[in-house]
């Protein structure tokens, strides 16, 4: 294996030179810096990050944290990380928290530990001890934030999707289409951070003149480690035991409405003709069941590349936009009235 030494003397310059150029600085003759990459292609020098970590502080990595590996949604998240890492020559560490603040908070102390250049940073929780915590690792190192946390006007770096008004225009639809009974699926009550999509939901209501029914509104049971289609289900039967079976469900994420739309199935409840239901994020599973399920889709990969893209400009010291908010979009499927 080729050396930073053996570079040097194949192209007759010093070490440190190659290192100037190898990090891209100013002030190296052309014909010197010609001379250098030619010396690197022969000799298929690849330069070590360890080492120039210890000289730079920057260990070309990147560190993705999730509350749960086996979320769709973090796999499809992941590759758009990926996709720009890769291009800037970075490598990504996805980092599982468990779905615990605490273990979370102590996660990403050890995380610190490791060096890593910037964290793109997920999490299930908002409450105020987090958000301080969130605060004050986003003045230690490049971090962005990929859920509604923080008012417009903090000084942190956020790409996320609009669950409000992506949710309060799914309310609309559906009672465009004559559905006035319109269900909704919450998630566990430790994933706060998406409530935004609920509150969406009950200004649709609002907006149309629909009463708001408290027995209308499922919350789905907590657990160590959720099956989310297994939680859409249940939802169904309760749906299914009321009274009245709201005419329309809206889930607060795809695998909830994917289990309601089974579970109604199962029960002889004709989708859509009975009852309309609508996900959100479109993860890949959503167009593959039967009937494909309504959603409204998040640009899960672009929303990882564009996390990845503002890390990598912070650390380069370049300008860029680094508080995006992308709308959602209501992709019509079979689950509902088309």
């Amino acid at each position: 294996m080729s050396t930073i030494f053996d570079v040097a003397k194949a192209a007759g310059v010093s070490k440190s030179t190659v290192s100037r150029v190898l990090n891209g600085e100013s002030g190296v003759k052309e014909a010197t810096r010609e001379a250098v990459e030619k010396a690197i292609r022969e000799l298929k020098y690849t330069p070590s990050y360890l080492a120039q970590g210890i000289r730079t502080g920057k260990t070309k990595t990147i560190a993705m944290v999730v509350p749960e590996y086996t979320n769709i949604f973090y796999n499809e998240l992941f590759r758009g990380v990926e996709d720009i890492a890769l291009k800037y020559g970075y490598m990504v560490f996805v980092c599982n928290t468990e779905r615990s603040r605490r273990s979370e908070i102590e996660y990403t102390e050890e995380i610190l530990k490791r060096n890593v250049d910037g964290i793109i940073y997920n999490t299930y929780s908002n409450s105020e001890e987090m958000l301080n915590y969130l605060r004050t690792l986003s003045q230690k190192l490049p971090v962005v934030y990929t859920n509604h946390l923080f008012q417009e006007d903090e000084p942190v770096s956020y790409v996320y999707t609009d669950g409000f008004e992506s949710n309060r225009e799914a309310v609309h639809y559906l009672y465009e289409k004559g559905r006035t009974t319109i269900g909704y699926i919450r998630n566990t009550t430790d994933i706060s951070v998406i409530e935004d999509r609920y509150e969406g939901y009950q200004q649709g209501l609002r907006d149309c003149g629909i009463p708001f029914r408290e027995e209308y509104v499922y919350q789905a049971k907590q657990s160590t480690e959720p099956d989310y289609i297994a939680l859409g289900a249940e939802a169904a039967k309760y749906y299914e035991g009321l009274d009245e079976t709201p005419k329309a469900v809206i889930a607060a994420i795809d695998a909830l409405a994917i289990g309601c739309v089974q579970q109604f199935q199962k029960d002889g409840v004709c989708i859509p003709e009975q009852v309309n239901v609508i996900g959100f994020d479109n993860i890949s599973l959503s167009s593959l069941i039967q009937p494909p399920l309504t959603t409204i889709s998040q640009p899960i990969r672009l929303i990882g590349q564009k996390a990845a893209e503002i890390i990598i400009a912070k650390l380069d010291g370049r300008e860029i936009e680094d508080k995006v908010v992308f709308p959602g979009n209501l992709i019509l499927r079979a689950t509902t009235d088309l």
